[in-house]
């Protein structure tokens, strides 16, 4: 025997084998069908692939095609093919359209499928048809072909009835019968885990933000000449932050000293003058007040020239946006531009809104799922409530809280954004889950 011609048979019963013990090893309806449609092409070359279960010897609707995993049923070609599988008469053995030719024959071919079709019944071994395969493709199908089809029919006719044995009308009923005893317990179940007590939670946006920094403003009304620091870097007690623009401070400076040059110069005249004329002598009190007033704007002058330098007032993070966001304003005495924070020393921010407002107490607890790490939250307790909700920034009205880490891990960065919820007092489980939709009722009907 031609030796590559008895690999290739020996390639395909083994292939063959596979798909029935496969078959065999299904446990339901579901499995079974996507492996009839999508398994048999390893054995039989087919494009497309239709399964039809067959009842009472009608052929039902269409339940499963090759490469989709479930077929719509308002698709034209699956119309078409369920008004055409309704009129062809299932036999017991695979068949050809035009094998004979028969007047009240389906043809498949109108509704969008290939031309060669080949209609493989599902049989058991009592020769009860309990499904219907459609096989098409473009190449015509040859005769041994079919005798394979009918092999095949059998073994997914035959794993299809097992698998009905289970859904026999007795285990139906009993099964019916379990499953109304299930419902009713479950119906009285209701009310004692309505009841059940649990703790009120409710989530809100959270913030990590420094605890009790130090404020830098602006020292005097001017505008930002120029910034000596990057945003989040680390600066040292006295070192220089900032410097406000200095040509209107170092004119008056500069002119002080211009006039307490000149009053001092009077004075000394008049002194040396006071020794022959009288009216000199008289009024040297006033131009020596005139040089201590001179030297007080001196001063002062001195003072705003200092102070056009701010300098940092501990050790810490320089937190702001940025500073290009700063060179060039003009800013306001008092006005904040950044601030010195401890990164030891965190705290987390929250904006509770009104529509989740519970009863929250100083110390109440909440865990923090940070963006950056949401797998490991992060407990804290509840440090202060405003008592009035106020608008954020975003436009949603929120009571302000403040919370503190009280686990022992290492502080988050400043600036880090996540979610917090937030732990209040004990109530049922009726009231958790429905206290929006009776607050939104209340509301509604005014009662």
């Amino acid at each position: 025997m031609n030796e590559p011609l008895l690999r290739r048979q020996l390639a395909g019963a083994l292939t063959l084998l596979s798909l029935e013990q496969e078959t065999r090893r299904v446990q339901t309806d579901k499995e079974l069908m996507f492996l009839m449609v999508n398994r048999t092409q390893t054995v039989m070359p087919t494009d497309m692939i239709f399964f039809f279960p067959v009842e009472h010897g009608r052929i039902g609707s269409l339940a499963a095609v090759s490469g989709i995993s479930e077929p719509d049923p308002h698709a034209p070609m699956v119309m078409g093919l369920n008004d055409c599988m309704r009129h062809h008469v299932p036999t017991l053995h695979p068949l050809i359209p035009g094998e004979p030719p028969s007047p009240n024959e389906c043809h498949p071919q109108a509704h969008g499928v290939p031309p060669e079709v080949m209609f493989c019944p599902l049989t058991t071994p009592a020769e009860e048809i309990v499904g219907m395969l459609l096989l098409a493709r473009v190449q015509p199908w040859r005769r041994e072909e079919r005798d394979l089809a009918a092999r095949l029919g059998l073994c997914y006719g035959h794993a299809l009835a097992a698998l009905s044995q289970h859904r026999s009308p007795g285990n139906q009923r009993w099964h019916e019968r379990a499953k109304h005893r299930f419902m009713w317990a479950g119906l009285a179940l209701i009310p004692l885990l309505m009841a059940l007590p649990v703790r009120q939670s409710v989530m809100a946006p959270a913030q990590i933000v420094a605890d009790a920094p130090r404020l830098v403003t602006a020292p005097m009304d001017g505008v930002v000449a120029l910034i000596h620091v990057e945003p989040n870097s680390k600066v040292r007690e006295g070192e220089e932050l900032l410097t406000m623009e200095q040509t209107f401070l170092a004119n008056r400076h500069a002119m002080a000293m211009e006039a307490l040059r000149v009053a001092e110069t009077e004075a000394l005249r008049a002194e040396q003058l006071a020794f022959s004329q009288q009216e000199f002598k008289t009024s040297l009190p006033l131009l020596r007040s005139h040089i201590e007033e001179r030297t007080v704007e001196l001063e002062h002058a001195k003072e705003l020239l200092e102070r056009s330098h701010v300098r940092a007032s501990t050790d810490g993070l320089a937190v702001f946006s940025s500073a290009e966001e700063w060179l060039g304003q003009p800013v306001r005495v008092g006005q904040k531009i950044m601030i010195i924070a401890d990164p030891d020393k965190v705290a987390v921010a929250m904006d509770l809104s009104i529509h989740d407002a519970v009863t929250l107490q100083p110390g109440a607890e909440f865990l923090l799922f940070l963006d950056t790490d949401p797998l490991h939250p992060r407990s804290g307790q509840i440090v202060h409530a405003s008592y009035e909700a106020l608008v954020t920034p975003e436009g949603m009205v929120a009571f302000d809280l403040r919370g503190k880490l009280t686990d022992n891990a290492t502080p988050p960065r400043i600036g880090l954004r996540g979610t917090a919820r937030l732990f209040g007092e004990r109530t049922s489980l009726f009231f958790l889950l429905f206290r929006r939709p009776l607050s939104a009722l209340r509301q509604f009907i005014g009662v």
